[in-house]
């Protein structure tokens, strides 16, 4: 059987069109799970479509996957070296704190300055402009990636370190330091909050780096796939298996990252992490048999899409708090939409989002060339 899988040499190189789809996909869910949660109360979001959205599509169904595809990512750029990983990470670091100021820091002082309430708008300005979201997440990830090529550790002796970091920080996690200041330092690399239960952290580097040493392990497999239709099959379907066994155990019970609140999912233990792999794993087979019936112009438009992403997901943060916080609450007293509403208002975002970067990525091409004829 592993015979007909995989070749004893590299032979599936290239751009996969299935992580294209599924980042895509996974853009779409983003977006629209955003708007439930900032166009939604909180008793709205423990049930119904706002609670699909928030906990268990943007759950282990949105942020996992994009982790697993950032370790598929590092096995198959052709930036691979430890220096590529770190000048990486090192650039994704600014980005990330720039987001922060765009989405969190600039309409949280506009609305007051507009408003003059303070208790809607500056409360947690300070930690939101220092919080650690998927972006700098992903600038830790690659630096840590850095250090392990340095030292040429093994695929599997990185996932075996990832899954002590969020053994740990299942332990510890959740911890308050006492300062802001240090539990937002500290924040990046496990789980803190405050005395008043306010998320300090959240994609920490000890909680959630065993999905993307997952990714990296099944990307160096990946890369040696004769027969990508078996290979989905093998692993796709029992992945599938166990992650609708594990979506039907915690869903009901709403325990771990299923449960009320943001702290159970952002300091998710080490059973959610593997629970949210299976499930990447298993919605990436899904995405390779959606590609085999996609129209070319789709994959293109996919294609194109997914190099875009991490441009479409920084327009998306902006205008989704700009529309809610400031726009919705300012002109009505409240941000809150119906399902119907916000699901529209999800859609308009990613056509914004998908457009502005490529409009952004047109620039900077154009703006590359003019300064090559210089």
């Amino acid at each position: 059987m592993l015979d007909k899988i995989f070749s004893k040499e590299i032979c599936n190189t290239g751009r996969q069109i299935e992580i294209d789809v599924l980042r895509t996909w996974l853009l779409i869910d983003l977006i629209l799970c955003h708007c439930f949660i900032y166009c939604s109360s909180d008793e709205r979001l423990l049930t119904g479509i706002p609670y699909a959205y928030d906990s268990v599509i943007g759950g282990p169904l949105c942020a996992p996957c994009f982790m697993l595809c950032m370790g598929i990512g590092m096995v198959y750029t052709k930036h691979n070296t430890a220096r590529d990983f770190a000048k990486r990470g090192l650039l994704l670091a600014p980005v990330a704190f720039l987001l922060n100021i765009c989405r969190f820091t600039i309409p949280g002082l506009i609305g007051y300055a507009i408003t003059g309430e303070k208790e809607t708008y500056l409360p947690t300005v300070f930690y939101e402009t220092f919080e650690n979201d998927i972006l700098m997440f992903a600038s830790l990830s690659f630096l840590t990636m850095a250090l392990f090529k340095h030292f040429n550790l093994k695929p599997w002796i990185i996932v075996i370190i990832g899954l002590v970091m969020s053994g740990i920080t299942t332990l510890i996690g959740g911890i308050d330091l006492g300062s802001p200041v240090a539990n937002i330092i500290v924040g990046h690399f496990i789980g803190t909050e405050d005395a008043a239960e306010l998320v300090c952290s959240y994609f920490t580097l000890f909680n959630w780096f065993a999905i993307t040493a997952i990714g990296y392990l099944y990307g160096t497999y990946y890369q040696r796939v004769k027969d990508k239709k078996l290979f989905h099959l093998v692993i796709g379907v029992p992945a599938l298996i166990l992650a609708i066994t594990y979506f039907a155990i915690r869903i009901p019970a709403r325990v771990g990252v299923f449960g009320e609140g943001q702290i159970c999912y952002y300091h998710a233990s080490t059973v959610d992490m593997l629970g949210s792999a299976i499930s990447a794993i298993a919605r990436l087979a899904i995405c390779y048999f959606i590609s085999l019936i996609l129209p070319d112009a789709l994959k293109e438009f996919m294609k194109k899409t997914s190099s875009n992403v991490t441009a479409s997901y920084c327009i998306q943060w902006v205008l989704v708090i700009v529309i809610s916080t400031l726009f919705l609450y300012i002109i009505r007293g409240t941000s809150e939409l119906s399902d119907f509403m916000i699901i529209i208002l999800g859609i308009c975002i990613c056509v914004v989002s998908i457009v502005g970067a490529r409009c952004y990525k047109a620039f900077l091409l154009s703006r590359r060339k003019t300064n090559e004829k210089e």
